[in-house]
């Protein structure tokens, strides 16, 4: 199949219930030849002297069957899906307007998806040369999430919705189940019916409260031309849009309503944006039109079979139906065969010259130790983010470091080694220090993290302490330098000195001067290390952040029992910046700050 093909539309009007008030404003009329198209009036709820008029393909009044409308516009569809194309047929309209009697039907009136197996098994009889399988999957979407309905309802998980590599959507993790015969398909579909989360309202006793979608699926495999071909149709049932003043909702209807007509405005803006050719189609703003998107200008065939009911309070409802009929059939869709060969691939002769395999550099391998570097205890990128190294133990089973080993292959020649090549490291070494690592378990790693963490919280804090003492020296000199200066230049005026008498003062005054300048730009660039490095909190995973914010806890609890108050808060202060939503931090730290606080205080009135 090639070439683009238009959503067809199919319009269907359901007879009048019992109390319902029907002033006979909806009329399909037909073409007298039956060639051309059929229409629909409808009058214009606030102008009953406007009449709209809506041409369709199809259009079904109220004395129309339910076999009417499969053998006109679903049957041929049948064929198509044997041809290994996919079709999607979904029903729309407002609630109560009979979408799911149309789609469902009932053991008298059989509707499409009744009617629709029985035609699958029948077209798979007719086929001789290829063996026919088939198989049904059936999902609801409920308030926007997937649930599989061939399985028990209560346990359902939410499925996801993917794409694979080649840009197809599927729901993820939905069961599929093979089906022989037609009473087998009713066993499974009336137990899977009875899943379906539906409710009542003012206006449906039984009203469908999500989306459904039963799939069948047919496989073809012929053998003698050694193809497979896949065959889809989607039989989808939408929940109906609903004007909550009719129905009369409870909040939980409320919630399922809501979640109904924003799925199906979204379909709306979908069908919108595709008319208008836009460059950006929003079919991830809901599962539904996610799902529905290789029926919404992709590779399938389409036909909307639109519900219109007939009640007078339903005539902006009616009319809001057949505008997105017509613009749902400005579609266009680029079908696509299903087709994979099933050829095993050709295997090359014995005798075939295959091309010579590209030479490489000869591997020169280092010694363990030169590789590994010495050994300097636990190194501060063990707390980086990323996978932990407990992994080790449950997936990997080749060590980072690459041991030396005497067989291999160097320069294309195999088993024999470089003389430049060291001598490897002993088996047993090898084997007792792999057999180490693959020994550790999760505590025993998480423990190791935390003493490599609290060693260098430790290093960084002691560094940290050596800056500020440093920086206080400088500061004290500087204002004993300052105090000088100001008490010779009062000397000076006082005294009247003849000039050159401080000169030598000034010059050791400007050692001190460019002394300390020395110092201050080494601090400088202390400081700007020590910046970089508390960067470090945003670059560790958060349980290695919890646990550096740990280490600073204990280190700042340590200080304090030493009477190191102010650098015990700074510590505290540090804590924080690793763990800030610690909420018994923050109030350990308030009470540290009123201990103190309460220290200088007591202080002050000796």
């Amino acid at each position: 199949m090639s070439g683009t093909h238009k959503i067809k539309i199919a319009a269907r009007l359901r007879p009048r219930l019992e109390h319902e008030i029907d002033d006979q404003g909806i009329q399909i009329t037909h073409d007298e030849d039956g060639e051309g198209p059929s229409w629909i009036r409808v009058p214009n709820p606030r102008d009953v002297t406007q009449v709209f008029r809506f041409p369709f393909t199809s259009c079904y009044d109220q004395d129309s069957t339910q076999e009417d409308i499969f053998e006109q516009d679903v049957r041929p569809l049948i064929d198509v899906v044997y041809s290994g194309v996919t079709v999607t047929i979904f029903a729309y309209g407002v609630t109560s307007s009979g979408k799911t009697h149309t789609m469902q039907g009932t053991r008298t009136c059989p509707g499409v998806i009744p009617r629709v197996v029985e035609a699958m098994f029948e077209q798979k009889a007719a086929l001789l040369k290829s063996n026919v399988e088939l198989a049904v999957s059936y999902m609801e979407i409920y308030k926007d999430e997937c649930y599989d309905l061939l399985v028990d309802r209560e346990t359902a998980p939410k499925l996801p919705v993917r794409e694979n590599d080649i840009g197809q959507v599927f729901v993820a993790n939905l069961s599929s189940v093979p089906i022989t015969s037609v009473e087998e398909f009713v066993t499974i579909y009336s137990h899977a019916s009875k899943h379906r989360s539906v409710g009542a309202t003012n206006l449906n006793r039984s009203s469908s409260r999500s989306h459904a979608m039963l799939t069948l699926e047919v496989t073809m495999t012929d053998s003698l031309a050694q193809r497979t071909l896949t065959g889809k149709i989607n039989l989808v049932d939408l929940a109906g849009s609903e004007n909550n003043k009719l129905t009369g909702n409870d909040p939980t209807r409320m919630a399922e309503s809501a979640a109904i007509n924003k799925s199906l405005s979204v379909l709306g803006q979908v069908v919108h944006a595709l008319n208008q050719g836009a460059s950006r189609i929003p079919y991830r703003n809901s599962k539904l039109t996610r799902i529905l998107q290789d029926a919404l200008g992709g590779n399938s065939v389409g036909l909307l079979i639109c519900n219109l009911a007939p009640g007078t309070k339903f005539r902006q409802d009616t009319l809001n139906t057949l505008n997105f009929a017509v613009r749902t059939k400005n579609v266009e869709n680029r079908p696509v065969v299903n087709e994979r060969d099933i050829r095993p691939q050709p295997k090359p002769h014995f005798a075939a010259i295959l091309p010579p395999p590209p030479k490489l550099a000869p591997a020169v391998l280092q010694p363990l130790e030169a590789v590994a570097g010495p050994s300097r205890g636990p190194r501060p990128s063990v707390a980086r983010a990323g996978p932990r190294a407990s992994l080790a133990s449950a997936g990997q089973s080749k060590s980072r470091v690459p041991r030396a080993s005497g067989i291999g292959v160097f320069g294309g020649q195999k088993g024999r080694r470089p003389s430049a090549v060291p001598a490897p490291i002993s088996e047993k070494a090898e084997t007792s220090g792999s057999s180490g690592m693959m020994q550790l378990t999760d505590k025993e790693i998480d423990e190791r993290i935390a003493r490599a963490v609290e060693a260098e919280v430790a290093r960084r804090l002691k560094e940290r302490e050596e800056l500020e003492r440093q920086e206080k020296e400088n500061i004290a000199l500087q204002v004993q330098l300052q105090k000088e200066r100001e008490r010779e230049k009062l000397k000076e005026e006082d005294q009247g000195l003849p000039t050159g008498v401080l000169t030598p003062l000034m010059a050791q005054h400007r050692d001190l001067d460019h002394e300390l300048r020395a110092r201050l730009e080494e601090l400088e660039e202390k400081y700007e290390r020590g910046t970089k490095e508390l960067q470090l909190a945003d670059v560790l995973s958060p349980a290695s952040r919890k646990k550096t914010g740990r280490a600073y806890v204990m280190l700042a609890r340590a200080h304090s029992e030493k009477g190191d108050l102010q650098v015990a808060l700074d510590l505290y202060r540090k804590a924080e910046t690793y763990v800030p939503d610690n909420v018994k931090l923050k109030e350990r730290w308030i009470l540290f700050i009123v201990h103190v606080f309460l220290c200088m205080v007591s202080g002050s009135k000796r």
